[in-house]
Formats: C-alpha cells, sequence, structure tokens
C-alpha cells in the first residue's frame, strides 16, 4: 500500500495520478502527521514533489494542475516501469474531447500531438478516439434533442451476483421486494407516459437495462414488456428498443418471444467470457456451451441485431483464453460486440479478492495491451466498426471500453448516454435522468436500494415530477 498526503486542494488530482499506479492508497489528511511514500506541496510559488525520499522542485504557475498531473504520472511511470496508454486522462468520454477539437479545425495529427503534449496520450488510443468522434458526429444527425427524450429502464434484479458487480442489482429468488417493486416500476413508466403526453415530447430510443431484466418469471416479463410497448412505443416513432437480455442462464424462448412481439430492435446476450472456468469464478450459472444455444435461439426467433459484451482481464485469464474466447464469437457473429476492461470497484466482492486479498494476480500492462489489441483486431475482422467508448476508474491496465458494431447496427442510445447530448428519463431503482437544455445538464436520481424505492415511492415522483416540469 502506498501512503500519500497533500495540500488539500491539490488531493482529487494527486490521488488519481497515483491511482492509476497502484490500486490502494493510504492518503493523510494535510494536517495529519506521519511519514508518507509520495507528498505534493505548493510552497512559495513552487511545487514540491516528496516521492519515495526525492525532492522535486519546480516553478508552479498558480492553479496549473495539468503541469502537477504530468510531473507527478512521470515520476510514477519511472517508478513502476509503467507506461500507460491514455496517460494523465481520467476522464470517462475521451471522444468527447477529440470531437471538440475536430470542432475548432483540427486534423487528426494536430490532435494526436496536443493530447500526446498535455496529457502524454498514446497515438494509437488517440486515433481510436478520433475515429469513434467521426462516428458519433455522424449518428448524432439521427438524433432529435428539441423536446425529445430517450427512456432507460432499469431492472434491479439478477440470478445472482457476479464477482466483479458494484450495481444496485438484488438476487430474484426470494427477494421480498420483487412483487412491489415492480407494481411500482408500472406506476412510474405511466407516470412518465402522462409526463411525455402533456409536454408533446418524442421519444427516440428505449433502454431496457439492469441488473438483469430477464431475471425475473416468464410471466412477470411479459407484463414489463407490455408496459414498456404500451407506455413508450405504441403510435411514436420510437427509433430503437433495446433490451440488454444479458445473462444466458434467464433467457427463454418465451421470454425472446415476448421481446419480438413487443418490438425490441435489439437484444444482448452477454457471456463476458467463454471460459468455463472462469464463468464459474465468476458467478454465472451457465457455461459457453449456453451461450452458443440460447444465441441461436434468438436466431431461430428472428432476432437480427445481437450484441455480445465481453470483459477482458477477468481473474485468471491469459491471453491465449481471451483467444478461445474471440474465436467462439466470431464464429457466432453478432452484429455489435462491446469490449469493457475489468474496473475494480470497491463496491465489488472482486475488489477485496484482487486487491485486499490478493487471491489473483492482476494482469500485467503488456498483457492487457495485447488483450485490447487482439479485440480490436478481431472486431475489424469481423466488419465491426468502433462507435462508442467510454472509461472508468480502477480499470485494469488503463484502457477503456469500446462499442463496435457493424454499419447500421450502432447503438443510438449509448451514444446519446455516453455524449450526453439529450435528455434521458430513468425508471426504476438506482436510475438518474438527466435533462439537458441550452447545453446545460442536471440531474435527478431515483432512489437506489430496493427498501427506499418500495417505501417512500410517492415522495420520489413528487420530487421526480417537480424537476422535469422546472
Amino acid at each position: 500500500m502506498i501512503s500519500a498526503r497533500s495540500d488539500n486542494n491539490l488531493r482529487y488530482h494527486v490521488y488519481h495520478m497515483i491511482n492509476l499506479f497502484y490500486p490502494q492508497i493510504r492518503y493523510l489528511e494535510e494536517e495529519e502527521e506521519g511519514d508518507v511514500d509520495i507528498e505534493v506541496q505548493v510552497k512559495e510559488g513552487k511545487l514540491c514533489i516528496r516521492f519515495f525520499g526525492a525532492e522535486h522542485i519546480s516553478d508552479y504557475k498558480p492553479r496549473d494542475l495539468q503541469d502537477l498531473r504530468r510531473r507527478l504520472y512521470r515520476l510514477l511511470e519511472e517508478k513502476t516501469g509503467k507506461a500507460l496508454p491514455w496517460g494523465t486522462l481520467i476522464g470517462v468520454r475521451p471522444s468527447k474531447i477529440v470531437r471538440e477539437l475536430l470542432e475548432s479545425g483540427k486534423g487528426l495529427e494536430e490532435i494526436q500531438a496536443i493530447l500526446q503534449a498535455e496529457h502524454f496520450t498514446r497515438p494509437e488510443k488517440v486515433a481510436l478516439a478520433h475515429e469513434v468522434a467521426l462516428k458519433e458526429t455522424k449518428l448524432l444527425e439521427k438524433v432529435q434533442v428539441e423536446n425529445s427524450c430517450d427512456i432507460y429502464i432499469g431492472m434491479p434484479f439478477c440470478p445472482s451476483r457476479c464477482l466483479y458487480c458494484s450495481f444496485t442489482s438484488n438476487v430474484y429468488t426470494g427477494n421480498r421486494f420483487k412483487d412491489r417493486y415492480l407494481s411500482l416500476m408500472l406506476r412510474e413508466m405511466e407516470a412518465i407516459r402522462r409526463f411525455l403526453d402533456e409536454q408533446g415530447m418524442s421519444v427516440n430510443n428505449v433502454y431496457f437495462g439492469g441488473g438483469t431484466p430477464t431475471a425475473v418469471s416468464d410471466d412477470e416479463f411479459e407484463t414489463v414488456m407490455a408496459a414498456i410497448h404500451e407506455n413508450f412505443l405504441q403510435g411514436r416513432q420510437v427509433l430503437e428498443f433495446t433490451v440488454e437480455a444479458g445473462r444466458v442462464d434467464s433467457i427463454s424462448r418465451e421470454k425472446l418471444k415476448s421481446m419480438k412481439a413487443h418490438g425490441t430492435t435489439r437484444i444482448s446476450i452477454n457471456p463476458q467470457t467463454m471460459q468455463n472456468d472462469t464463468l464459474r469464478l465468476i458467478g454465472r450459472n451457465h457455461d459457453a456451451q449456453k451461450v452458443r444455444e440460447i444465441f441461436r435461439l434468438a436466431r431461430e426467433e428472428g432476432f437480427d441485431n445481437i450484441n455480445m459484451d465481453l470483459i477482458l482481464g477477468l481473474p485468471g485469464e491469459t491471453p491465449e483464453d481471451l483467444e478461445e474466447t474471440l474465436k467462439a464469437v466470431q464464429e457466432l457473429s453478432p452484429e455489435s460486440l462491446t469490449v469493457h476492461g475489468l474496473a475494480l470497484k470497491r463496491a465489488s466482492r472482486l475488489y477485496e479478492d484482487f486487491i485486499l486479498e490478493k487471491r489473483y494476480p492482476l494482469p500485467s500492462q503488456e498483457e492487457m495491451n495485447r488483450m485490447y489489441r487482439r479485440a480490436d483486431e478481431t472486431a475489424r475482422a469481423m466488419g465491426l466498426l468502433p462507435y462508442y467508448m467510454y472509461r472508468q476508474k480502477h480499470m485494469v491496465g488503463n484502457h477503456e471500453n469500446v462499442g463496435y458494431a457493424k454499419p447500421g447496427f450502432e447503438n443510438l442510445y449509448n451514444v446519446t448516454m455516453i455524449e450526453e447530448v439529450k435528455t434521458i428519463i430513468a425508471i426504476g431503482a438506482d436510475g438518474i435522468t438527466k435533462k439537458v437544455k441550452d447545453g446545460v445538464i442536471t440531474r435527478q436520481a431515483n432512489f437506489k436500494g430496493l427498501p427506499d424505492y418500495t417505501e417512500r415511492f410517492e415522495e420520489m415522483m413528487r420530487k421526480k415530477l417537480e424537476f422535469l416540469h422546472a
């Protein structure tokens, strides 16, 4: 564990630079006594970095935080031997930075030079962000922004809790809140539908995610799907309706038929890996063969727009394991592929296993680099091109999450959500509604936990509708 201390106004930047290289940090308060490995202060116009016993002093322009990041990053890079692909960038939307530079008239070479100089970002990552930014710009031409919204519905249940999960997700079987939750979620849909009708607002895209939407029974799922169709699709010119079916241990032919009957245009079937040992380890109740069976069942039911999710860096997996997974996915030939990097969130059991108890070794930086290269090469060999991307904190290898799709099969909701260009109304526990007006983004969160959502529903809806009407 690394120990650190800094001036309070520098803490955010110092912490995140150190955290890129070291997953565990004991951070002392500014006035707290004690020896530390890294200390960062500004004294008399000088930036003073005490780094593992050595003093590094340089001129400091007031609030030149990017220079601070660069100097600390270089010391950490030299100390650890790690050269991270995005350099000092910690924001979640690198393509947004590139889009802004494109809009200012900059070309790819200029953008690469800027991001290399300011953030030490590798050229291949800038090129990826540039490719995504160009694609997003084209896709956003289809998006209606004025007096329009997208709809997100969240199902906070899963068949079991995965080892890496940090989301609001509850095991479905035996859950004492599920019946009341489902009935209240239907009421929330109706309230939002009335608001849309009163305001004359259109709906572009609908996304049903989770948790796992298909975790409930076939009959319950049909009830929810019928409600989504009635409230948000029927009589509206919706561009796309995605159901993140997700886990194959919860998908049945009856649920696929229900999705098809209620206007679903895109589904996700998410193996995360095709390695059976890893699937058991992370808490999945299926094997790779079940993924193949459900995928083919979805094709039989007429689904011609299927996404698959993969996670790189899962415990114990090697680049050779990934090759086998990529080969299996290539044989199934989905229309889109979303490649995630493992993020070690503190709320997940995997954080404890990886970081606190050290049950599994972290993949090396070079192994993660190889995995990302092979995933990108395979996606492109399948005719899938990158169209959206985002980053998370605590990602193993400091890479990114990328959505690849065949031309014409890109998911517009993903783009509008990541780029925050239009209002998204979220329904269900832990949903966050984002209102975009005149370029200003405001947020209103639903209650996160099932007890609050089910017991304080009236209070939540009153505040939510007040927010939407404001």
